[in-house]
């Protein structure tokens, strides 16, 4: 485990939460938010509007929206590693209810852009003033048929902050007080969750089974309160599309992530076909372990004799040594984040469990949150979330501020980039055959888990949904709908399902924090294995032109983005083209396996 407490320092924001300048910045943004409502309000369908002056609205809007935004990013930041002290609680929420306050004096501003006629519509993105926000205007036009009227849009603005919120809220401030008593060699621990959750990669297998069925417990104890949460969170959002005119509670995101159902569901269905390899990887790995059955606890244990640990520095320089060589830039971009302590790595009390990176501000370099924990799953994670500071850097140089938020879809392109990266790397070193057996299982297995295991998640996701429709579904149901999903993903290779692993579906955050994000993951994972293998074929060549893709950030739409290096995501062959990737990758495997 960490010994050196790595945290981030928040102080391109704000000192603390007592700096004076907090309350200058929430009269500013006040004072810009109230003229900006008062110079455009009901202006914007005005016939003779030209380019020039929709412009200098659009910077005025932006102005207002980014300072809004770093506003809340520091509060959220601190939230995240002090999520027991009741005076950031206390300030996180004041903010909240201010970035509300500000979306609703700006609420207007996207409504009377879709007011504008047709005819007008198309002279403004013809316009070369306004071909950075062209577009931001197109989306906009796009949610036209979803949106509601002004008075509204502000109710539920106002609703959500106690309403899903809350619930939000309250998932993420009840889990994080949990600790848990765990016997090791005869001591007794106070762990984490994420401390917790590391004993489920040891060798000992009574560790593993242990470390999960005790996790198990927390979550069976509570599951009462997780279901109250779920409950309201489906039926929100499930009510939301309705009023909306969302076709399914799915399209609501699709449309969110600028993806077509069509491809969303063409994705999935090339997944679901291929369950079979995940059902072949885990019962070789059975043989692997010499064991005759395979429990969820042993889902991660490791395979081979490697037991290496990698303490956080050693991850730094692995990653910074595998980056420079796709970039330079890469080294440098990480170089310049642990000089200005924008990494938080260490576990701790009060720290939710979980990985992200958020975008920086003044220097443009984000801001990486992760639980090291010295496995190789955690050298990953870190270069996951380290690529998405890479595609967050140069989305910040390159782009105005309506163009830094990308689609789901998109937004996972670096991340996943950055771990084969990696894990290539680590497989070309001076490595024995039972090392390179241990990390090329792992590769897979990570593999798995952001491609088919996310396509579990995500038809849970569409069954519960649907379930939603006659009833509020009861803890039971949510757990057999759960479980009926990942009993049809493993197959024959995994036993007692049911009983050791239904709770885990309170464990997953993002079914809480953000509906339908899981199948993101998927999509991206098999994307981005195309695009790596772009980059195997093309090698010094692909650098520049992957580079451009990651600047781009959503000035384009993700289906124009992608075409502009050949990728359909609508043709079943180039999501298959992963799937054949993850299939050679087991061959790979086998062949070592039988060498050695």
């Amino acid at each position: 485990m960490m010994q050196e407490i790595i945290k981030w320092d928040l102080r391109d924001f704000y000192i603390d939460i007592n700096d004076p300048l907090i309350e200058t910045d929430i009269k500013d943004i006040e004072k810009l938010a109230e003229e900006f409502y008062q110079n455009v309000k009901g202006k914007l369908e005005d016939p003779s509007l030209t380019p020039k002056q929709l412009l200098e609205w659009f910077k005025e809007y932006e102005k207002v929206s980014e300072k809004t935004f770093y506003f809340e990013s520091f509060a959220e930041l601190l939230l995240r590693t002090n999520n027991l002290d009741d005076d950031v609680k206390a300030f996180f929420s004041k903010i909240e209810e201010f970035k509300v306050k500000i979306q609703q004096k700006l609420l207007f501003f996207n409504l009377e852009l879709n007011k504008i006629s047709d005819n007008k519509f198309e002279e403004l993105i013809k316009a070369s003033e306004l071909e950075h926000y062209t577009h931001a205007l197109k989306f906009n036009r796009k949610k036209k048929l979803n949106q509601l009227s002004e008075k509204e849009e502000q109710i539920i603005l106002m609703k959500d902050m106690t309403g899903v919120k809350g619930f939000i809220k309250l998932y993420s401030e009840y889990k994080s007080n949990f600790t848990y008593d765990f016997e090791v060699d005869g001591e007794m621990k106070k762990l984490t969750e994420a401390e917790l959750f590391a004993y489920m990669y040891q060798e000992n297998r009574d560790l593993r089974y242990k470390a999960l069925q005790t996790m198990m417990a927390e979550y069976k104890k509570n599951e009462m309160i997780f279901t109250h949460i779920y409950n309201n969170i489906l039926r929100d959002w499930d009510l939301e599309c309705s009023k909306r005119n969302f076709k399914k509670p799915i399209s609501r995101r699709n449309l969110e992530n600028e993806v077509s159902d069509e491809s969303v569901e063409i994705c999935g269905k090339v997944t679901t076909e291929s369950y079979h390899l995940v059902e072949k990887y885990y019962n070789l790995k059975k043989k692997l372990l010499n064991l005759t059955e395979l429990h969820m606890s042993d889902m991660y244990a490791p395979v081979g004799q490697i037991t290496r640990k990698y303490s956080y520095q050693e991850a730094l320089e692995l990653i910074k040594e595998s980056d420079e060589k796709f970039s330079p830039e890469f080294k440098d971009i990480i170089e310049k984040m642990v000089e200005f302590n924008h990494i938080d790595a260490t576990p701790r009390k009060g720290k939710n469990r979980g990985a992200f990176c958020a975008h920086g501000k003044q220097k443009h370099y984000g801001f990486v949150f992760v639980n090291f924990v010295d496995t190789i799953d955690s050298v990953r994670a870190l270069a996951h979330e380290l690529g998405h500071a890479f595609h967050a850097y140069y989305i910040q140089r390159n782009q105005n501020f309506v163009n830094i938020e990308t689609s789901l879809v998109v937004a996972e392109i670096a991340s996943v980039f950055n771990e084969i990266l990696i894990s290539d790397y680590l497989m070309n070193t001076d490595l024995s055959k039972d090392e390179k057996i241990s990390l090329l299982s792992n590769f897979i297995e990570s593999k798995f888990g952001t491609s088919h295991r996310q396509n579990a998640f995500y038809r849970f996701e569409k069954a519960i949904h649907g379930l939603m429709e006659e009833k509020l579904p009861t803890t039971e149901e949510i757990k057999d709908a759960f479980i009926k999903e990942m009993e049809l993903m493993f197959g024959n290779s995994m036993t007692n399902l049911r009983e050791e692993y239904a709770n885990y579906i309170f464990v997953v955050p993002h079914f809480i924090n953000v509906p339908f994000y899981v199948y993101a993951y998927n999509m991206s994972n098999l994307l981005v294995i195309s695009i790596y293998q772009m980059y195997l074929e093309q090698k010094e060549e692909f650098v520049p032109k992957y580079l451009k893709l990651l600047s781009l950030g959503s000035s384009l739409s993700p289906e124009e983005l992608l075409a502009e290096i050949g990728i359909n995501l609508n043709d079943p062959s180039f999501w298959e083209k992963g799937i054949q990737y993850l299939s050679d990758k087991i061959d790979e495997l086998e062949k070592l396996v039988e060498d050695n």
